[in-house]
């Protein structure tokens, strides 16, 4: 297990919130885990604290998650790995997010456990 990860979840939806803790946890033994509803207050609190992993959704209500999101970001953390998280077709944004420098892409619809524990491997291996 790696020690003294802090993940912040950013998606909208409290079940959405519930399930990714989980799977951090099952993987990740004892991260701490921030968790955000909403893209504003995501971007400020980024500024404040240092966090090893974002799982960013796309579709907020307050504000949408972009490639130019995932820049910013980057700006404020450089050392932060991204990993978009949504519903919308991974097919079709997937590249795009990666480009901008998002190291994954979950798609709510897929086996989100098995692409959850892949990108945690990725990201912390």
């Amino acid at each position: 297990m790696v020690e003294n990860i802090k993940i912040l979840i950013a998606d909208d939806s409290d079940l959405m919130r519930l399930l990714m803790k989980r799977f951090f946890t099952r993987w990740l033994g004892s991260p701490v885990i921030v968790e955000m509803d909403n893209l504003p207050s995501t971007i400020e609190l980024l500024r404040q604290e240092k966090f090893s992993f974002l799982l960013l959704d796309i579709n907020m209500p307050t504000g949408d998650s972009s490639p130019d999101t995932v820049r910013e970001i980057l700006n404020i953390q450089p050392d932060i790995k991204i990993c978009m998280f949504s519903g919308n077709n991974k097919a079709a944004l997937e590249q795009s997010y990666l480009e901008a420098g998002a190291i994954g892409f979950i798609e709510k619809d897929e086996n989100m456990s098995a692409a959850m524990e892949q990108v945690i491997k990725e990201a912390f291996s």
